[in-house]
């Protein structure tokens, strides 16, 4: 049956089109070595992909592709793999755009208690077109939709209070996405894994440096960044629900867990969430980290 393409308006046969990227999807089962995935609204639930919807047509489908094959290729694995000096082409800021335009088609007016102004209706809508336009080739960049990128890696010690003792495990190997923001500022956030993307509606008051993504070229490194302080307390909220979500998770989904662990120690103890675990042990303590269903069973 055929339907309107969501982005070339076309009548076609539609694609089950990830909201995130699939190979995101790929990379966190393998991280963590048990080849499963949990989604925080389901704890109990093991799943093996991420949100899909019926959206784009096989050729706009292909479009996507190619730009997420590129960050893959060039960037996500190279990073996980040690490069940490990475130069980028034009795919890439037609990547972030690509990720910001779906999370916003996404997630907009998902969240029943999300409240916006009129002004950032109107800027919603123009973002949207705004990134729609320049992923079609019709105008040379986003404008003042602008898309930055942050790349994190481990905490060893931090000067901000009440971080949730998940916080290294939640930076460098959560995925999630929303739209986030304030009375005065608004974006479109997409976390996958250490990688976050936002995409900027309504810029506000406060500072960016070092992360905005430039149209032609670019190189990404480890360096000193200037943020939205208010970005911190997003981290955090996120990080405390997910814990809280894994809290809710039954004692028996929990042993099939530890279970899995135990049979294939070589295999975690070498994976990047153990080192998650391991950072947030070193920052929060040990505690921290030990399984409820462990601690029940000692």
């Amino acid at each position: 049956m055929e339907r309107t393409c969501a982005f070339c308006g076309k009548q076609a046969e539609l694609m089950q089109s990830h909201v995130l990227p699939a190979f995101v999807f790929r990379w966190l089962r393998k991280r963590s070595g048990k080849g499963h995935l949990r989604h925080t609204d389901k704890p109990n639930v093991r799943v093996q992909d991420g949100i899909k919807q019926p959206w784009l047509c096989g050729t706009c489908e292909g479009h996507f592709g190619q730009y997420e094959t590129a960050f893959a290729t060039k960037v996500f694995h190279p990073w996980h793999g040690g490069d940490y000096r990475i130069p980028y082409r034009e795919w890439m800021l037609k990547f972030a755009v690509s990720v910001s335009w779906r999370v916003l088609k996404y997630a907009r007016g998902r969240n029943p208690d999300a409240t916006y102004s009129e002004e950032q209706n109107r800027l919603m809508d123009e973002a949207e077109a705004r990134w729609r336009a320049f992923l079609d080739g019709e105008v040379p960049h986003p404008d003042k939709f602008e898309q930055h990128l942050l790349i994190f890696d481990f905490v060893e010690k931090t000067s901000f209070d009440d971080l949730p003792n998940n916080f290294n495990r939640f930076m460098t190997g959560a995925v999630t996405l929303d739209i986030v923001g304030s009375g005065e500022s608004l974006m479109t956030f997409a976390k996958m894994g250490r990688f976050m993307i936002f995409g900027i509606i309504q810029k506000g008051p406060n500072r960016w440096e070092g992360t905005k993504l430039h149209v032609r070229d670019g190189l990404l490194k480890p360096g000193k960044f200037v943020l939205p302080a208010g970005l911190i307390d997003l981290f955090r909220q996120k990080a405390s629900f997910v814990s809280a979500a894994m809290a809710e998770m039954s004692d028996t989904q929990r042993a099939k867990i530890d279970k899995r662990v135990q049979e294939n120690l070589d295999e975690f103890a070498a994976s990047d969430q153990f080192a998650a675990i391991m950072a947030d042990a070193d920052m929060f303590g040990v505690d921290a980290v030990i399984s409820k269903y462990l601690m029940d069973k000692s």
